[in-house]
């Protein structure tokens, strides 16, 4: 009977029956629910190991940890090196202001907090799995969605508001409450999440339901902030556009018209000032885009907006995994978590990368858009009008004025006027009076030693800048000094150092643990000697390049004379008739 009613079945459910299910239970427990059993033998996922899949794979969560403690070390020490900048610039040093917020150093912090709770998560995922702290592997997303959405308002006040400075380090204005309410519905989601899961009594699969849902939530955040981030990043670094801008389109204006001139004054102004001061005969004063750096800032736009995007993609994914995960094969699986972790860690990567000068943000495009522009240059090309032949040819007699000076005082930083070695004695700028004159190679070696300031090339007393013709060739031997080689011998001595000790150890000791802990110190160690190493090699190419600068020298009169002769025909009175 028994025979005849198993012949009655289905063929294919006996197949599974007695084929397909003693197949799958080949293995104990299954496998723990952590991989596959393929004929006795589990296939584990990449963060399990084991016979059965029940232990946690050591050298994956050791490498992720270390990555993301050495990141959080990174972002702590350029926080300490950007408040001790911001402290040694005080001209009364206050430990209590130095550390006010600003936008860079809330940034550090945001992502200094991220990493090191990813980084703690990594470290002993069993017992964050046990107990409440399973939170903490989602309390990355709200600090990197606060990191996101403070950029962007960030950005959104560069775009709207103009007439601000941005090369001072400062916070939103404008924009704080949106970004402060953007962030209480954010942290409410992760409390929500946290009671939920943690303080309700709730079962596993309610917990793994909520777990879920609350991914899609943050998926939907940062899909916001994505938008957002590739609206004002695309106005501001590709159309160049914004509130940013707007000091450089009055800057013809502001100087036709002086603003502190009253408006009584302007009105009863004489035809001959009025010429003198009029706007269209200036010459034009127009932004000019730095091409390299803007294509810097539009890289590093598209590959944060690129991560961003992966990220929701990933946590979407994650939401939905219960119609797909189990379909798809482990191997598949596995290269989905990697790539998942690895564009985590380069999300907050960016950040310390794009942050990289701690002590001037000014000098970063992110937070200074201002640094996409060249400074405001007088056309030197343009072609004089007659009416500027006319002045000119007036102002003449003020030249030759200039040139006996010039050839009558001493240089301003050698003090000598007799001196044949040095090149001539110029006027480069439009000081006057003992600053007035200076020798060439004095001045050219003045601005070698101060070329690490970005505003070298123009006069710390007028600020007029210097007319340069620059080299065909860069003076690299007045480029790379003695201390210069001196550095880099050091810096790349410890580079092979610290790669050869970490070598060594992984060659004498199988722990994956110490193995892991000696490439993570030696990557830390060659990652700032690389950037010791960048840093060293472009102060050595700015000095080469402003060794090979020529300064052009002129008598340069920026004032106009105290006492101005205008002619002025004043009409005959028409005789009168003779008188009989």
């Amino acid at each position: 009977m028994e025979v005849l009613s198993l012949t009655t079945q289905n063929p294919l459910s006996l197949l599974v029956k007695f084929g397909m299910m003693a197949w799958n239970t080949s293995c104990a427990e299954n496998c723990s629910g952590h991989g596959e059993c393929h004929n006795g033998t589990c296939l584990c996922e990449i963060q399990f190991e084991g016979k059965e899949c029940h232990a946690p794979n050591l050298s994956y969560y050791v490498a992720f940890a270390t990555v993301f403690f050495i990141l959080a070390l990174v972002c702590l020490v350029q926080l300490v090196m950007c408040i001790v900048a911001e402290w040694q610039r005080m001209k009364a040093p206050s430990l209590l202001r130095a550390c006010r917020v600003t936008t860079q150093k809330l940034l550090y912090f945001l992502v200094f907090l991220a990493a090191a709770i990813r980084g703690a998560y990594f470290t002993s995922p069993a017992a964050f799995e046990e107990g409440w702290s399973s939170s903490l592997l989602n309390a990355y997303y709200p600090l990197l969605l606060s990191g996101s959405s403070l950029i962007v308002c960030f950005w959104a006040e560069v775009f709207h508001l103009p007439n601000v400075r941005w090369e001072k380090p400062q916070f939103l204005s404008k924009s704080f409450l949106g970004f402060v309410t953007f962030n209480i519905i954010t942290y409410s989601l992760l409390l929500t999440e946290f009671i939920t899961t943690q303080v309700a009594n709730t079962s596993v699969e309610d917990k793994s339901f909520y777990t879920h849902v609350f991914n899609g939530c943050y998926a939907f955040l940062l899909f916001i902030v994505v938008i957002f981030f590739l609206i004002y990043g695309v106005e501001v670094f590709f159309k160049v556009r914004g509130g940013f801008l707007t000091g450089h389109e009055m800057a013809a204006s502001s100087i036709a018209g002086n603003t502190r001139t009253p408006a009584g004054e302007r009105t009863s102004a004489t035809a001959a000032t009025t010429k003198l001061f009029d706007a269209s005969n200036l010459p034009a004063l127009q932004p000019k885009i730095d091409h390299s750096q803007l294509h810097q800032s539009r890289v590093g736009l598209l590959s944060q907006a690129l991560m961003l995007s992966i990220i929701v993609g990933f946590l979407f994914s994650e939401t939905l995994s219960e119609f797909w995960k189990k379909k798809v094969p482990l191997y598949s699986r596995n290269w989905h978590d990697i790539v998942f972790r690895v564009v985590e860690i380069g999300v907050a990567l960016w950040f310390p990368c794009v942050l990289w000068n701690c002590y001037s943000p000014e000098q970063l495009w992110i937070l200074n858009p201002k640094r996409i522009l060249k400074k405001l240059e007088l056309e030197a090309n343009a072609a004089p009008s007659a009416e500027e032949q006319e002045d000119g040819a007036f102002m003449e007699d003020s030249g030759d004025l200039g040139d006996e000076a010039c050839g009558s005082q001493d240089c301003w930083i050698c003090y000598d006027a007799d001196r044949q070695d040095v090149g001539p004695l110029i006027q480069p700028c439009q000081c006057r009076g003992d600053m007035s004159s200076v020798h060439h190679d004095c001045l050219r070696r003045w601005l070698v030693e101060s070329s690490t300031n970005p505003d070298c090339l123009s006069c710390k007393v007028c600020g007029a800048p210097y007319q340069v013709q620059r080299g065909e060739r860069l003076d690299w031997q007045h480029g790379f000094t003695t201390q210069h080689w001196l550095q880099t011998a050091a810096i790349v001595t410890c580079m092979c150092v610290s790669a050869a000790g970490a070598w060594v150890t992984i060659q004498l000791f199988e722990d994956p643990v110490i193995r892991m802990l000696a490439a993570g110190s030696a990557l830390l160690i060659q990652y700032v000697c690389v950037r010791f190493l960048g840093l060293n090699t472009v102060v050595a190419y700015q000095r080469a390049k402003t060794s090979a600068l020529s300064i052009v020298g002129g008598n340069h009169v920026s004032t106009i004379s105290e006492t101005v002769a205008v002619s002025v025909d004043v009409p005959k009175p028409p005789p009168e008739p003779a008188r009989i």
